[in-house]
């Protein structure tokens, strides 16, 4: 029984740093979602094609242009030059917001007649409200507030302050995007990203295939090392399946690593997933050596007892 209690150990302390690990990343999506500021208001901007946004966080205030394109930058003002607008047209095409709701509407005859543009409303509102911390009264904070519209060469654009969950920007082609709220790290601005619903473009997810891959990867290197052992103790993989279960749960944990800042979070998650299969796989190969070893040792002293 001694010849397992170290491969038991190491897999003890694997499967608690996973725990940990998924423990630090639910701290860390909750303390990314804290820091989150809330997008006040948008007005028109001093230059053409050009919008300014209101972001409050921690009690301070911030302003930042924003292009007709969705890029940020930091701006340096004390006071909103202009009142900002819940309706805006360009041309006979306009909208306006509900004030009350994450709802925008839009009129293709001047404002005489509206019908809904985009909203989230229903069981996906209320996930919002319980997602984002501390938000207070949703018809206030989390609700589109305001907007501008741009007449543009191709159609125009449109930016919609919703509170909470950031700006909502309508792109020529009439695709709605939720940017976010606009922050400043390292390499200047970025968007700090709502919380993603089933609407949203979803990104290329490679965990699971990374999960499969991991398991596989410390599964076969153990039957490989099991394949050129003598004697084969086939029960060495007993010690080896679980391993390659917890090395794929923190797999998955990786590949859902947080953003962090201006900073995405595969930049953490890859790291830590080649580490994890690294170690993983030297500690299969080295679970089915060491019970090798053992038995070779075992037999050998059953020889000379016998021998005497």
């Amino acid at each position: 029984m001694r010849r397992w209690w170290l491969p038991l150990a190491v897999l003890t302390v694997v499967a608690v740093c996973c725990l940990g690990f998924s423990r630090f990343k639910d701290r860390a999506d909750e303390q990314n979602l804290r820091a989150i500021g809330e997008l006040t208001a948008v007005i028109d901007g001093d230059a053409a094609g050009e919008v300014l946004v209101e972001v409050e966080r921690n009690g301070r205030e911030s302003w930042w242009s924003v292009d007709d394109t969705g890029e940020a930058r930091a701006v340096d003002i004390e006071a909103a030059p202009a009142r900002p607008r819940t309706q805006d047209c360009a041309g006979r095409t306009c909208y306006r917001v509900a004030g009350d709701a994450l709802r925008v509407e839009v009129s293709e005859d001047g404002g005489a007649t509206y019908a809904i543009a985009w909203q989230i409303d229903n069981y996906v509102y209320q996930r919002l409200v319980r997602t984002y911390p501390d938000v207070g009264d949703p018809v206030r904070h989390l609700s589109s507030r305001s907007v501008v519209v741009h007449a543009t060469d191709g159609g125009h654009v449109v930016f919609v302050a919703n509170g909470r969950d950031g700006l909502l920007f309508r792109d020529e082609r009439g695709t709605w995007h939720r940017l976010g709220v606009p922050a400043s790290g390292e390499g200047c601005c970025y968007y700090e990203p709502p919380v993603r619903i089933a609407s949203d473009p979803q990104p290329v997810d490679l965990t699971w295939p990374a999960v499969v891959v991991v398991s596989v990867a410390i599964l076969g290197s153990a039957g490989i090392a099991l394949a050129v052992s003598r004697p084969r103790r086939y029960r060495s993989l007993l010690a080896v399946a679980p391993l390659a279960a917890v090395a794929g749960y923190g797999t998955y944990l990786a590949g859902h690593m947080p953003t962090v800042g201006m900073f995405p979070g595969f930049l953490y998650g890859v790291p830590l997933i080649v580490i994890t299969l690294a170690v993983g796989v030297g500690l299969a190969v080295w679970f089915v050596r060491n019970a090798a070893r053992a038995t070779r040792t075992t037999d050998r002293r059953h020889d000379l007892t016998a021998g005497r």
